[in-house]
């Protein structure tokens, strides 16, 4: 099975042996790929609608995996018990659905020990959940697939009583702290897609007038001086 960059990427941060859940799986091209690449011995493909399950179901038997992937249907990590897996992924959702699917199921996310999480939008709401809830982000990741950026976030639970890194500006949540700290190959033009989004942004709130409005036109202009900072430090 050949996957997108995407998604080839996300599988090689899940640990060798573990089993993972691939939450939101569609057509299960990935726990297929795990299984099958001799990665993880087994994997449990959740999504919430039955259409994609009906193709994840057909896959699996394509490549007769039955025995070795279980296909269940649910909101988030709702169809998993606490202990059946070791790894999970979510990918492809919004930040802010990551975050409240994280949080729904915290007995589940006790017995895991590392999740990949790759948001469509809203990257910073995942990596604040993560900080605030005690789980170390070990490593981050860009893939420029189709001149679109996706992120990846891979963390682990921390046994520190607190976090091992410091945030002194919540604006680089949204970036990436290990991205910049390992200056990562895509990280300037990454930066520099971000201050675009962002100058489209504040001009759309030039007449700003409502203290509310006001408020995130300085949130704005406060992104895109860190985003400059961290381009010309960088460069």
């Amino acid at each position: 099975m050949v996957l997108s960059e995407r998604l080839n990427r996300i599988a090689s941060y899940v640990p060798k042996g573990s089993v993972v859940a691939d939450i939101g799986t569609d057509h299960a091209l990935l726990p297929i790929y795990l299984v099958l690449e001799g990665i993880c011995p087994h994997a449990i493909a959740c999504d919430l609608f039955s259409g994609p399950l009906d193709s994840a179901k057909a896959n699996v038997i394509l490549y007769r995996l039955t025995r070795s992937i279980e296909i269940r249907q649910g909101d988030g990590l709702e169809p998993l018990q606490p202990g059946e897996a070791d790894a999970i992924v979510i990918a492809g959702m919004g930040g802010a659905k990551i975050k409240e699917i994280l949080e729904r199921s915290p007995a589940v996310l006790d017995e895991v020990s590392c999740l990949i999480l790759q948001p469509q939008r809203g990257a910073g709401v995942v990596r604040k959940w993560l900080f605030d809830h005690n789980w170390l982000i070990t490593d981050e990741d860009l893939v420029l697939e189709r001149d679109q950026f996706y992120e990846i976030i891979v963390a682990k639970k921390s046994t520190a009583h607190k976090p091992q890194y410091e945030i002194d500006d919540d604006a680089l949540f949204d970036i990436g702290p290990l991205l910049i700290e390992r200056k990562h190959p895509l990280l300037i033009p990454f930066l520099e897609d971000k201050l675009r989004t962002a100058k489209n942004v504040l001009r759309s709130l030039r007449h700003a007038r409502t203290p509310a409005a006001k408020e995130m036109k300085r949130d704005w202009q406060h992104k895109i001086e860190v985003i400059r900072r961290i381009i010309e430090d960088v460069s």
